[in-house]
């Protein structure tokens, strides 16, 4: 079950994707890394290659197990953060793509780090790079943080019907203050839409 057509074609021609060590480590955004280091990096299509081909038929609880490896693994080697990148951009499963966007973006502890990881989702929403737009978009309105909802307010509208039930279902009453007001008001907007037609 790969991606079909500009699916596969946007994330694997995109430059716009950053990698730690393609990007933000060149721009003082991620861990250190040397020029040697920045050649060995398998590329972000590789890595989602890789992922489609190996990971992807596995049973969607054996790939949320594998996220979970992933995941313990990035907490005590920051070289194994980028193994979260396919998990994030390239699977269908809801919960999988929640669970590696939140992970992404929570498991660079130092502040201009965290903040460029989260600016990498909310790019991946733009671009629409990742197979799950609205897990990523759920992950990253979870996190209630007015700069990434001010982010997030102009992508409310190049979500699909079917993402926005999506968001609604995954975020439902649950979430931070500021994350349930950007979720109504976007939902009465939403209706007085449905509305006029």
């Amino acid at each position: 079950m790969r991606p079909m057509g500009n699916e596969t074609g946007a994330a694997m021609n995109s430059t716009a994707v950053s990698l730690r060590h393609e990007h933000g480590a060149a721009q003082g955004l991620g861990p250190a890394t040397s020029a040697r280091d920045l050649d060995d990096a398998p590329s972000v299509s590789t890595r989602l290659v890789a992922y489609w081909r190996d990971t992807l038929p596995l049973p969607v609880a054996a790939r949320r197990r594998a996220l979970d490896a992933v995941c313990t693994r990035a907490r005590r080697d920051a070289t194994a953060l980028d193994d979260m990148l396919p998990f994030a951009l390239g699977d269908p499963d809801e919960e999988v793509v929640y669970g590696a966007t939140l992970a992404h973006v929570g498991a660079y502890p130092p502040r201009a780090t965290a903040h460029a990881a989260t600016a990498d989702a909310i790019e991946w929403v733009r671009r629409r790079l990742a197979i799950n737009c609205a897990a990523v978009f759920s992950a990253l309105l979870s996190l209630g943080d007015e700069r990434v909802l001010e982010a997030l307010l102009p992508l409310r509208s190049t979500l699909r019907g079917d993402e926005v039930a999506a968001v609604r279902r995954r975020i439902g009453c649950e979430c931070p203050e500021p994350a349930r007001a950007f979720l109504e008001t976007w939902v009465e907007l939403l209706d007085q839409s449905a509305g006029r037609r």
